[in-house]
């Protein structure tokens, strides 16, 4: 941007996609401005001048100072980081720093303290829940399980897993001479050197601190409803989605079995119907929703029935009649492609849950939009 360019800014009377800064205190106060100008179309921040066009002579030691606090914001306190265009300018005798903020890939960010910002005739406000979700619509053609984890390169991936899956699905080895990376990115496993989404749910290593969103919170209770306050079993089952699909499998068997011992005259859920429920939870729910929820699958086993509720609502294309019926949206597409490779109850299309809903009438379907959340609610046979 040359000195003109910054005249006829000064000269506007209103510019959305301006920031003017005479002064940064700390780099938090920059961290606000560049994520609600990254969550909208892009734009420029000008440090050194205010929107009046009253300029501070910034010296050597303040432009040192400035870029490192521009670093910090970029990369330790926006979440994810964002890669801005940093640039020194003259203008008359001042000398003012150029922040050029493209609008986000990987929409919407946040500030380390977990506020999701918009920049709104000059003014900068907290984005509410609706308009996140037209953010996420809007950006759709970066699926979720395509999002890359910042700080996750390949060595937290399970190579042992991951060679037996390569061999199996392809029929040869893993090639040696190749990169794990770069066999990686080419399955769209990862992207720029760091593992997605995919990669993680598949083939991860874990434990581990950097990744929340492969959970199950699983909770069984005594009796119908949740009035009695002890859990005849709880726990917090993390791993891969293989991990999550049979600790998850074992945790409902076990306690609708310990149910029907206590009581004789509650009947079997088919095993197949628990499957298909389950795995359909896993591989459909929505992964974008670490940014404004729990991101957990939740399941509740009752006396009497067993519920899965998930993140994610139906998409607009779906309702609970289609899918009923056997239309499928893909939300993993990466995800649902190598799980048909590796879950054999699972197939990807959408026929597996219209056939045992089609087969077994205590099945019920609660698609809540206001909470984002998608509940199946399964009951033993009568």
């Amino acid at each position: 941007m040359d000195a003109i360019s910054i005249e006829d800014i000064l000269n506007q009377k209103s510019n959305d996609q301006v920031s003017f800064i005479d002064r940064v205190e700390d780099p938090y106060q920059l961290c606000e401005q560049m994520v609600a100008i990254a969550n909208g179309n892009g734009g420029i921040i000008i440090i050194g001048v205010n929107r009046s066009g009253d300029f501070l002579q910034l010296c050597q030691d303040d432009i040192v100072s400035l870029m490192r606090m521009i670093t910090q914001a970029s990369f330790e306190l926006i979440q994810p980081s964002i890669f801005p265009k940093t640039q020194i300018v003259e203008y008359l005798e001042f000398k003012t720093i150029m922040i050029q903020i493209p609008s986000g890939c990987q929409k919407p960010y946040c500030t380390i303290g977990g506020k999701f910002l918009i920049k709104k005739e000059n003014d900068i406000q907290e984005m509410s829940l609706d308009e996140l979700r037209e953010l996420f619509q809007e950006k759709m053609v970066y699926q979720a399980d395509q999002m890359v984890i910042e700080g996750m390169d390949h060595h937290q991936i399970d190579l042992e897993n991951f060679q037996t899956f390569f061999k199996k699905k392809f029929h040869i080895d893993l090639p040696k001479h190749i990169p794990i990376v770069t066999i990686l990115e080419s399955m769209k496993l990862a992207s720029n050197g760091q593992v997605n989404t995919s990669g993680m749910l598949l083939f991860g290593k874990y434990p581990t601190e950097k990744f929340f969103l492969s959970q199950i919170v699983a909770m069984a209770f005594f009796g119908k409803d949740t009035s009695v306050l002890e859990y005849r079993d709880s726990d917090n089952l993390e791993g891969t989605i293989v991990q999550l699909f049979n600790n998850g499998l074992d945790f409902i068997e076990k306690n609708l079995s310990a149910a029907a011992e206590e009581n004789t005259d509650l009947k079997e859920i088919p095993r197949y119907l628990i499957q298909e429920i389950l795995i359909n939870a896993l591989v459909h729910r929505s992964y974008y929703m670490d940014y404004f929820s729990s991101g957990n699958t939740v399941i509740s086993v009752f006396d009497d029935r067993f519920e899965i509720e998930s993140p994610g609502a139906l998409p607009d294309n779906l309702s609970i009649d289609s899918i009923k019926t056997g239309n499928a949206f893909q939300r993993n597409p990466t995800l649902a492609n190598y799980l048909i490779d590796i879950i054999t109850p699972f197939r990807g299309i959408g026929l597996g849950l219209s056939s045992v809903v089609a087969d077994y009438p205590g099945i019920e379907f609660i698609d809540d939009t206001d909470s984002d959340q998608f509940k199946v609610i399964v009951r033993r046979p009568e």
